[in-house]
């Protein structure tokens, strides 16, 4: 009779725990395994699609990156040749300047030799520039 009892018991338990393994632990289980395929496709969707978006992007900033290396690379020469340009003007300016003020002082009476000597200095300042 004790062993009826246990063995009945232990019957009951064993239902309890095969009626709670199907109404709450397989369901529970068949959730978690959709949970699962579910966030592995959106891994796998980010993986294809985001990652390599974000590479594409990467590679597109690098690329901007050398165009506008170039560009100021570009820019800093257009502003060397400008203010050379501007240098060379001033200096011209100044041997004209100076031609000019030395051919005013010369008179009617001054000597071929010395316009030829300011001739020549001029054309080498003109060279050296």
């Amino acid at each position: 009779m004790l062993k009826n009892a246990i063995n009945k018991k232990t019957d009951n338990i064993i239902s309890f725990i095969k009626t709670q393994e199907q109404d709450i632990l397989i369901p529970l289980k068949k959730s978690a395994e959709r949970v699962v395929t579910i966030q592995r496709n959106i891994v796998d969707h980010f993986n294809e699609h985001i990652i390599r978006f974000n590479d594409e992007q990467k590679a597109a900033f690098q690329t901007q990156l050398n165009q506008i290396a170039k560009i100021i690379e570009y820019l800093q020469t257009i502003d060397r040749l400008q203010y050379d340009k501007t240098a060379l003007k001033d200096r011209f300016s100044f041997i004209l300047e100076s031609y000019i003020r030395a051919r005013e002082q010369m008179g009617v009476m001054t000597k071929q030799n010395e316009k030829e000597a300011l001739i020549q200095q001029v054309r080498e300042q003109l060279k050296s520039l």
